[in-house]
């Protein structure tokens, strides 16, 4: 009989952690859901535009704050604004064209972060070549290698 009562408590903790262990996921996954849509870096597709300029420099060293990778300033009617085009254009940047008084077509999403706004780019157009910078998603893809070009002048062989 004390057996008996010495395992009731026991079950009882063992059902409660388990049911604890279903629901808790489920509730932290939709309560963390809305705050990971609006962070801010987020590529939000629905948000892109299309912006005409010319470069008028390339930063390789972002300012501390921002994000990793290649900088065009671009010069555009509205001013100038910083476009981010990732960590892989760095090397290819000259060779594709991205140099200072460059006139080029970007798309992309305006984004913020601590250290100020950026311009994310997903296509970049100059020369009649479209470069693909980041996916639709906004991940980041490697240039293709010489005589692999995909069908827009790159080939998206990886994300971040």
């Amino acid at each position: 009989m004390r057996q008996r009562r010495a395992l009731v408590p026991a079950v009882c903790s063992v059902l409660i952690f388990a049911l604890c262990s279903i629901l808790a996921p489920q509730s932290f996954a939709q309560s963390q859901a809305p705050a990971a849509k609006n962070a801010p870096g987020m590529y939000d597709s629905t948000k892109e535009v299309v912006l005409n300029g010319t470069i008028s420099g390339v930063v390789a060293r972002p300012k501390p704050g921002l994000p990793l990778g290649l900088y065009l300033t671009l010069t555009t009617t509205q001013g100038q604004l910083a476009v981010h085009l990732g960590p892989y254009y760095g090397r290819v940047a000259a060779e594709k064209g991205l140099v200072a008084g460059a006139t080029i077509q970007v798309r992309g999403v305006s984004t913020s972060f601590a250290a100020g706004e950026i311009f994310l780019a997903r296509t970049i157009t100059i020369g009649g070549q479209t470069l693909t910078i980041r996916s639709q998603n906004g991940f980041p893809v490697r240039p293709a290698a010489n005589g692999r070009r995909g069908a827009q002048g790159t080939q998206a062989t990886g994300g971040l």
